[in-house]
């Protein structure tokens, strides 16, 4: 992995990260999704958030120091609550996805210790929570997140997206 470099990513990355998560989550998602339901989900889902990309808190990880074959990110409010206030000690984790090719190299766990480092350095931070596709719970048990509850995201008026609240001490 001597290869690969985690950055912080800016707003000019946004395109490859979409990118990472079109790849992503259209082949990793597939097995625990109807075909219609990740096919309505999937603008939601590959769209690279200004906000959270132009944070300082976003990362990435490329290959070579060009193709981004990583990436995710943490912050200090819930995602879609931006005007509400942070939690102290609380922090949440945001958008991972990891190119199919590059599954199973340890590249979301690199990215999640930078995300604990940063949020215990920047807000004293003792506890995660996300938000995790189905397909994902069993990479964020191993990190130490425990499933509270299902959760849907509000996509759409008409579509919301089945996933799982999740919460991990620090």
């Amino acid at each position: 992995m001597t290869d690969r470099i985690v950055e912080i990513a800016s707003l000019s990355d946004s395109d490859a990260i979409s990118a990472l998560f079109a790849r992503s989550y259209s082949e990793l998602l597939k097995d625990d999704y109807p075909t219609g339901v990740l096919a309505r989900a999937m603008p939601f889902l590959s769209f690279a958030k200004p906000d959270l990309i132009s944070s300082g808190r976003y990362y990435l990880v490329k290959e070579a120091g060009k193709r981004v074959i990583a990436a995710g990110g943490w912050s200090a409010v819930r995602p879609g609550a931006l005007d509400d206030p942070a939690q102290p000690g609380l922090a949440h984790i945001r958008h991972f996805a990891v190119d199919p090719e590059f599954t199973r190299q340890g590249l979301g766990k690199l990215l999640f210790d930078r995300c604990v480092r940063d949020a215990k350095a920047a807000h004293a931070v003792t506890r995660f929570e996300c938000y995790a596709t189905l397909s994902a719970c069993k990479f964020y048990e191993k990190l130490g997140f425990n499933v509270i509850g299902p959760f849907e995201a509000p996509f759409a008026p008409d579509f919301t997206f089945p996933g799982l609240h999740m919460m991990c001490d620090l």
